[in-house]
C-alpha cells in the first residue's frame, strides 16, 4: 500500500530495509545442540527417543518404508514422492540434523 507524504512515497522497500538493518543488528549468536550427557535432566528422554527411536531399527525401518514409498509415487505423482523422499532422508540422518541446528540465545 502506498501512501503519498508531500512529494515522497512510502512503500515497504523504503522502510522495510532500514527495519531489516536493524533486526540484524540486534541478531545474538548461534550455539548448537548438544546431546545430554548420562546423568544429566533430560538424559533418559533423549535416550529413548533419538538412541533407541530414531537411530535405532524402528527409525531405520520407518525411514527405508518412507523412502521406498516416495519412490513408489514419484513416477505417478511427484508432488506427494520427492517431499516422502526428503522427509525419509531427514529421518534416517535426524541425529546429525539435529546437533547442527543452532539456537539463539
Amino acid at each position: 500500500m502506498l501512501k503519498t507524504i508531500g512529494r515522497q512515497t512510502l512503500s515497504l522497500a523504503n522502510v522495510g530495509i532500514p527495519v531489516t538493518l536493524l533486526v540484524l543488528l540486534g541478531a545474538g549468536g548461534a550455539h548448537a545442540f548438544s546431546a545430554p550427557a548420562a546423568g544429566d535432566l533430560g538424559y533418559d528422554i533423549y535416550d529413548i527417543v533419538v538412541n533407541k527411536g530414531v537411530k535405532g531399527p524402528l527409525g531405520f525401518v520407518g525411514g527405508v518404508a518412507a523412502f521406498l514409498f516416495g519412490v513408489s509415487r514419484l513416477f505417478s505423482n511427484i508432488m506427494i514422492g520427492i517431499p516422502t523422499i526428503v522427509a525419509a532422508v531427514c529421518l534416517i540422518k535426524a541425529d546429525s540434523i539435529l546437533q547442527t541446528f543452532g539456537m539463539v540465545i
